[in-house]
């Protein structure tokens, strides 16, 4: 879609966001049919449409990543309910994150009334997994009772080991500390209190990455009355005024307390959120980027205050620390609806929330100029749009978090096509049934999630009562094979460029799998596997065709493989496998995974995805 449709549905979207429901609901339904609204979406709200065969026509594209919902927010807060989870999934659905990170799910520590009972933490894990399967990442929080106790440290090390096992993917630490958290002597605990370093430590040694807030905006620190630019957002939350100087400190010891953690701290991940907490302050950001490598920011609620710094000074930030900024929004969903920041009156449709993030992109996506921000009771102005690269966006819309969170990352869904006719494969992919299919991307290092996008590989699965079909698409720079004459199976095939599939069609018993693997020359390798037991005697009796686009430089791989060897049962709608799909590629030195292992090898079942038949 070309930037003048973008910009114009953008501005229709500031004037819809003016009116009142009723008539935006009118609105809305003009909006969707001018095709402006699906133009920042790439779809229709809510719909996931297939996208094209050849994989550099959409890996670029930051409206078919949105159509294949790959976007990450690393920020959000969702109240632990059925109806808010479901909210929250709606919304997101619609414009495009598949997955969010929800901070402050609570603490390990068993309720006082039932010690044998589930936490905080487990309690909104399970529910969220029972709600929205595969949708959220969870943040733990510190319980700091008895903090006084000489043995807090300890218990509060053991606190993150017990988060890590139950899943946690981070700790989140929000501004209490510096702020509000007092000793037994009614001393502020600071945030480089030597106590917490077990905490700091414990989160390196388990590579889980801290999000923290440690600092507000300026204004926060200004007289509170009508001369404060933030005068509307402080009116309503007296609490975050600081401007005491008897009861807080200032925001720069503050940031400095900060800065000192991660300096005692290298091999702890630290994210300080809402732009390293210092929006207003980006040559600040900048050298602390360049200080301390192991610090990430995301820019959660941060727009409207980066958006007034010259775009062009912020862009070149941004392309500068491109491997370590993450989008988040501090999108929330309670009782009402939170989109950045709120006033007690406000209480936002899901029609703003989707105006919400429609500005995001807009701000990342485009070179506007002087347009109205997303939040406006975060303050009086306009902000202008920075228009990123897209190798940039990438990184910044999902590839830094799946590279960060590579070892809590939900596993991914691909939904297998049932289909009653058969067709033998001939290599082209060119059957109509094929373009009906979701692709699913094995574009990411096995062991650290690192991007490839220019060998990005689809992968397509079809399935009929008589066989499993399975589709690659993959470029190449240059191919790595054996004779262009071979043919059949041969043993260390995996040395070569191929594309594999692992298929453990019962859920129940992963190690239980049988792996497949393809390459451009037309040999293959098929095996069972009952681990540490490898079977290569056992033949699936697939059949495979394969075809080169020299020009091109793309090789397609179509297979059949018959159901009654891979399983007894044959799939209906609803029914689920363990699968994974991986891609070696030599001249690039790649081992590619579509769920990454987190591990140097592709036989980590646990790290399998879900392949779920349907109609």
């Amino acid at each position: 879609m070309k930037k003048s449709a973008f910009r114009l549905g953008n501005v229709l979207l500031d004037l819809l966001a003016d009116l009142r429901p009723a008539v935006i609901t009118a609105a809305v339904t003009t909006v969707t049919m001018i095709g402006c609204l699906s133009a920042a979406h790439g779809q229709d709200p809510g719909v996931a449409r297939p996208a094209a065969t050849h994989p550099n026509v959409t890996t670029n594209d930051p409206s078919a990543w949105r159509a294949e919902r790959r976007i990450v927010d690393v920020h959000t807060h969702v109240s632990p309910t059925a109806d808010r989870y479901t909210r929250a999934v709606r919304i997101l659905d619609e414009v495009g994150v598949g997955i969010a990170i929800e901070l402050g799910s609570g603490t390990v520590t068993p309720p006082q009334n039932d010690p044998n009972g589930r936490s905080a933490l487990e309690r909104a894990m399970s529910l969220s997994e029972e709600i929205a399967p595969g949708r959220f990442m969870h943040h733990m929080l510190i319980d700091y009772s008895g903090w006084d106790s000489p043995d807090w440290s300890v218990r509060a090390a053991a606190q993150v080991q017990r988060g890590h096992e139950l899943g946690a993917a981070g700790l989140k630490e929000f501004k209490r500390l510096g702020l509000f958290l007092r000793d037994g002597n009614g001393e502020l605990i600071r945030v480089d209190d030597p106590k917490l370093d077990a905490v700091w430590a414990k989160c390196g040694e388990l590579k889980m990455p801290v999000s923290i807030h440690v600092a507000d905006p300026k204004a926060f620190w200004l007289p509170r009355d009508e001369t404060n630019e933030r005068w509307a957002e402080l009116r309503d939350h007296p609490n975050w005024w600081f401007g005491d100087p008897k009861r807080y400190p200032k925001r720069e010891e503050l940031l400095e307390q900060l800065s000192r953690v991660m300096e005692r701290h290298p091999e702890t991940t630290f994210i300080a959120v809402h732009f390293a907490n210092n929006a207003e302050e980006i040559d600040w950001v900048d050298e602390q980027l360049d200080r301390h490598p192991n610090l990430f920011a995301d820019i959660a609620a941060r727009i409207p205050e980066i958006g007034r710094h010259p775009p062009e000074k912020l862009r070149a930030l941004f392309i500068k620390h491109q491997d370590r900024l993450l989008f988040g929004t501090d999108f929330q969903t309670h009782q009402r609806l939170i989109l950045g920041s709120a006033g007690d009156d406000e209480r936002p449709s899901d029609y703003d929330a989707v105006v919400f993030y429609e500005k995001s992109w807009r701000f990342f996506e485009t070179a506007d100029r002087n347009w109205p921000h997303m939040t406006p009771i975060q303050g009086d102005w306009t902000i202008s749009s920075i228009n990123l690269p897209t190798d940039v966006l990438r990184k910044v819309y999902f590839d830094n978090a799946r590279r960060l969170f590579v070892r809590r990352f939900p596993l991914p869904t691909l939904r297998a096509k049932l289909i009653e006719s058969d067709f033998v494969p001939d290599g082209k992919l060119d059957d109509e049934v094929w373009q009906t299919t979701q692709p699913a991307r094995i574009e990411y290092t096995i062991d650290r999630a690192t991007p490839m996008p220019n060998i990005s590989t689809q992968v397509r699965v079809l399935c009929s009562p008589k066989y499993l079909y399975l589709g690659f698409v993959a470029p190449y720079t240059q191919l790595q094979m054996g004779p262009d004459d071979a043919t059949g199976e041969r043993f260390g095939l995996w040395e070569d460029d191929v594309v594999e599939a692992f298929i453990a069609p019962d859920p129940s018993t992963i190690n239980h799998y049988t792996e497949y693997e393809w390459a451009p020359n037309g040999e293959t390798l098929d095996l069972k596997l009952k681990l540490p037991e490898k079977d290569f005697q056992w033949s699936s009796e697939m059949q495979s065709a394969v075809k080169l686009d020299n020009e091109q430089k793309i090789w397609t791989t179509e297979v059949r493989i018959p159901i009654e060897k891979i399983t007894s049962k044959v799939p209906t709608a609803g029914d689920r496998w363990r699968v994974n799909f991986y891609r070696h590629d030599n001249a690039a030195n790649a081992f590619l995974g579509w769920s990454p292992t987190a591990t140097r090898t592709a036989h980590e079942p646990q790290k399998f995805g879900w392949l779920e038949f349907t109609k």
